[in-house]
Formats: C-alpha cells, structure tokens, sequence
C-alpha cells in the first residue's frame, strides 16, 4: 500500500470514526482483550428493507493465529 492509499484509508476510517463513534472504543476494547478459544464472534446486518444475514463462529484453536493476524493489522 503505498502513501497515498494509506491517507486515503485514514480519511475514510476518520470519517466512520466521526459518524459512528461507538465503533472506535468498541474495536479497541476487542483488540486489547484479544481472541481465545471458545470465544463467540457474532455479525449480524440488516438492511431497511427487512432483510437480515447473520453469521456466527466459536473460535477453535485452529483460528488464533488467523485472527492474531487480522487483529495487527493497523491502516
């Protein structure tokens, strides 16, 4: 990613940061605790139509290093 890809994120992560501010502590919160086995991760979108995907998994062993990787991950 070069420089001008990495502003470019920045703005559009400060822009939801600004619009959305619960999103920022609540990521922060995630990443401090971090991932360990049996953990329950939930998403869930709905859309003003009615409808609704959700997803769910129990984090297995076989997982941390995959989400280890997800969560460094830093823009």
């Amino acid at each position: 990613m070069d420089f001008s890809q990495m502003m470019t994120l920045k703005g559009a992560l400060d822009s939801i940061s600004q619009a959305h501010p619960k999103l920022p502590p609540f990521i922060q919160g995630v990443r401090a605790k971090g991932f360990e086995e049996g953990q329950e991760i939930a998403v869930a979108v709905r859309y003003p139509d009615g409808t609704e995907y959700k997803c769910g998994i129990r984090v297995q062993a076989s997982d941390l290093a995959a989400l280890e990787t997800l969560k460094s991950l830093k823009p």
